[in-house]
């Protein structure tokens, strides 16, 4: 993933620790990572979790001085655990934060060049003059997106994929073709809610070292080159397409935890707290054989709504994607990741397997687990990678050794 020029930072300035931050509605998630020269591999020191008691980055200047508080506390408890697992204390001035799918929008761009002499082979600048035609392209196409809810600010571009006459190539010089064809996929974030964690950076002292948007560091751990990922938040579910080992859509429902556990609520007549108990424990298994499958007949219709709302999404990003380059117009990939806490309820998987036509094929669903991650040292011991592999996949936004 290339990060766009104002987040990098002279080689000399770069720091050794970083807190990694999410913040989700209904937790914040903070680790703490060791980058160590010449060490390969980082370093994942200390962890930590706070309640932000339904209140969100993206929902104003108000909704953001209210997580504040939360922010501090998972980060001190990430830095208090470090003397824990290593023996001495690590406090990071630099942070990376996520920033969630619902505050960010994207799109693919593509530009295409015909060679006026194709036997020619194909040189540097050639290809230098593409990306940068590219890179043109986004940065004038995301700050003028006719999104609703306010003002966008172009945040990173990954490459989509080189084509030379409709076949994928890495590199491309040195090849000989007529038709090339090069696609980047643009993320732009909300202005308010990038505004809003630079203010709260500030209240807690910490330099911000990176933003980076939540598909783009999901789309960083996809184990294979097509593919769907499915986080499932309290909030929400983002959803991202890989198209030849490239991310080429994303998108946000507002369908996640909350809206399981406010069905259930409804359809059993129980307080909030009451239902997300009992939907805690039907996820947990803790249930008799009896009530877990009444719990599970009172979810049925929960979970086709969240269904309906994902193909519906997953289809309206394929057709733009296939608006966009012919070369991405086929059906959905067919394998299917979740990842998030509202993922663990049961039985999703089995909804999304309910339509096969949709994909390339019969989907197959799994979890992204933590041989998904880069390669990490993780030298804590319990943290849960359910709820902190978000959180852990912003390791793509760490400077290069």
């Amino acid at each position: 993933m290339e990060l766009l020029p104002w987040f990098r930072r002279p080689e000399s300035l770069r720091p050794a620790a970083y807190s990694l931050v999410d913040i989700g509605r209904d937790t914040v998630k903070a680790v703490v990572v060791l980058v160590i020269p010449d060490n390969i591999e980082p370093q994942v020191i200390g962890y930590g979790l706070a309640e932000t008691g339904g209140h969100d980055i993206t929902g104003g200047r108000l909704e953001a001085d209210a997580v504040t508080r939360p922010v501090n506390a998972a980060l001190v408890q990430a830095e208090d655990s470090t003397e824990t697992f290593i023996g001495q204390k690590i406090v990071p001035d630099d942070v990376i934060f996520a920033l969630a799918g619902r505050a960010t929008t994207g799109r693919l761009f593509t530009v295409r060049q015909t060679r006026p002499n194709p036997s020619e082979v194909i040189s540097l600048k050639e290809l230098d003059n593409l990306r940068a035609r590219a890179e043109r392209l986004v940065r004038q196409g995301l700050a003028s997106l006719p999104v609703e809810g306010g003002q966008w600010q172009p945040l990173a571009l990954a490459d989509a994929g080189l084509y030379l006459d409709g076949r994928l190539v890495l590199g491309g010089e040195g090849l000989t073709g007529r038709e090339v064809s090069y696609s980047v996929f643009g993320v732009a974030g909300h202005a308010g809610a990038l505004r809003a964690l630079a203010v709260m950076a500030d209240r807690l002292d910490l330099t911000v070292a990176n933003i980076v948007a939540a598909p783009q560091a999901l789309a960083a751990l996809t184990p294979y080159g097509e593919a769907i990922i499915l986080d499932v938040g309290s909030a929400g579910t983002d959803a991202c397409i890989i198209r030849d080992q490239a991310l080429v859509a994303a998108g946000w429902v507002p369908f996640g935890g909350d809206y399981f556990t406010q069905a259930l609520a409804q359809a059993v007549d129980l307080e909030i707290e009451a239902a997300s108990t009992l939907k805690h424990e039907f996820t947990a298994g803790a249930l008799s054989r009896k009530e877990s499958t009444w719990v599970n007949t009172q979810l049925d219709g929960a979970r086709q709504r969240w269904y309906e709302a994902v193909i519906e999404l997953l289809t309206r990003l394929s057709l733009k994607v296939d608006a966009q380059s012919e070369l991405f117009d086929r059906p959905l990939p067919w394998r299917i990741f979740l990842t998030g806490g509202g993922s663990l309820l049961p039985y999703l998987d089995i909804v999304l397997r309910s339509e096969p036509t949709l994909f390339d094929r019969s989907p197959e669903v799994a979890r992204l687990g933590t041989g998904s991650l880069p390669p990490v040292q993780d030298l804590t011991d319990g943290i849960d990678y359910n709820l902190f592999l978000l959180t852990l996949s912003l390791m793509v936004g760490l400077p290069e050794n």
